[in-house]
């Protein structure tokens, strides 16, 4: 599905000339600007009422668990229903949760219990937002599009993701908690009608099946075939593998980073924020000039590996065994850039190469793969900073990465990689 626009305004603005991409852009980044928020109000409230850290990690747990229940699940029904109704429906179950958490988390109401009810909703919600944001972008662009499009999307959610967390901090301050719940009803509200308005204005003209065309064939059945599909597919089963490994190593120093700042470089707090500024900054114009070179999807799996892997891993070694501020800064960003350039080209490699009919399940399963290193890492890191220090945890991941990208090199099916191919209808 391309812009109905016409093609000299399209050429002018570019890929806000498509209004259908508009449309799901500003879905994206309102819906991820209202979660920021409202999320660093209600860790900032749990604590501040319980004084309890466990009472923290006991909503980051159902969090957890309501994710990782969803997450199959979800890909078989963005494959089965309709993508861009589910797009809606999310947001509108989000806008809800929101509007709960405005009595229960807060005030007199405040309850721990309804809390944890009210966060699974809104993860289960959250979940299926993000498996069907990836799997739906390529309904609304033309292959030409897909690389900016993914460019633009991903960098324009790191960029509201950061401003938002601040954010949130100051309409606490300035506002009180509840400031940032009614915040996340407006910018899920605002989700809801964009959403809205893309469903009219695609009517009858989206690509993928409904379950009309398609009929269920049983929740664990299709899963599976998922499974199945993505073992045959070497190339892509890879890059998942791959991210998992990346995003372990990678985890173990960057949770962190608040202890490599205060310790080794000691600096004040408006550094440690500075760093986790030009992080997101490089990832932003990583993912942005992925987008500008289409003809890197060629070489996907070679551009992933060394992006990613060498140029990222290369960095945290220099920022381990080089622990100044300037180096911090210059190899944070040079990390970012590695990782926001990779991910563009792995998610629009997928999105080339998975059918439409299994695009849902492709991209649960790779988020499960890569949501699944994420509680070790932080473990392992933990436990690593403890012992051996923070820098040569640093120096540790790094090296890891590195090694492991030099194995990668070796992998046929994934350095024969093109992800340039056109996407199956």
């Amino acid at each position: 599905m391309s812009s109905t626009d016409p093609p000299r305004k399209g050429r002018r603005l570019g890929i806000f000339g498509n209004r259908n991409f508009l449309d799901y852009f500003l879905t994206y980044l309102t819906s991820r600007s209202a979660f920021q928020v409202a999320n660093v109000g209600l860790v900032w409230a749990i604590y501040a009422v319980t004084k309890s850290a466990l009472d923290v990690a006991l909503v980051g747990v159902a969090n957890t668990v309501a994710t990782l229940i969803t997450t199959l699940p979800a890909g078989v029904w963005i494959d089965r229903f309709d993508r861009v109704k589910l797009f809606l429906l999310s947001n509108l179950v989000s806008t809800l949760c929101l509007i709960l958490l405005s009595f229960v988390g807060t005030g007199p109401g405040f309850s721990l219990y309804a809390i944890v009810i009210v966060i699974a909703v809104w993860a289960v919600a959250g979940e299926i937002f993000r498996s069907t944001s990836l799997a739906v972008i390529p309904d609304f662009v033309t292959s030409e599009e897909l690389p900016n499009a993914n460019g633009v999307a991903q960098s324009g959610y790191q960029v509201v993701s950061s401003i938002s967390t601040v954010l949130g901090g100051g309409l606490i301050v300035a506002a009180g908690v509840l400031s940032t719940y009614l915040f996340g009803v407006a910018g899920y509200g605002l989700a809801t009608i964009f959403s809205a308005t893309l469903l009219v204005r695609t009517r009858g003209a989206r690509r993928h099946l409904s379950a009309e065309a398609r009929p269920s064939q049983g929740m664990i059945r299709e899963v599976r075939e998922g499974f199945r599909w993505l073992q045959a597919q070497r190339g892509l089963l890879w890059l998942s593998i791959i991210a998992l490994v990346y995003n372990f190593f990678y985890g173990i120093p960057t949770y962190f980073l608040v202890v490599y700042v205060s310790n080794v470089l000691r600096v004040v707090a408006f550094y440690y924020g500075a760093l986790i500024a030009v992080f997101v900054a490089g990832g932003a114009v990583g993912a942005l000039l992925a987008g500008r070179f289409p003809g890197t999807l060629k070489h996907s799996g070679k551009i992933f590996v060394i992006s990613w892997g060498f140029l990222g891993g290369s960095l945290l070694l220099l920022v381990g065994f080089v622990p100044t501020l300037p180096v911090a800064l210059v190899g944070l960003l040079g990390v970012g850039f590695g990782i926001g350039f990779g991910v563009n080209v792995w998610l629009t490699t997928a999105q080339n190469i998975v059918p439409t009919a299994m695009r849902g399940r492709y991209f649960a399963i790779d988020g499960l793969l890569s949501f699944v290193g994420g509680p070790p890492s932080i473990a392992v890191g933990g436990i690593l900073v403890v012992s051996i220090g923070i820098t040569k945890s640093f120096i540790l991941s790094g090296a890891a990465i590195v090694a492991f990208s030099v194995a990668f090199v070796f992998v046929r099916s994934l350095w024969t990689l093109d992800g340039s191919l056109r996407r199956p209808a």
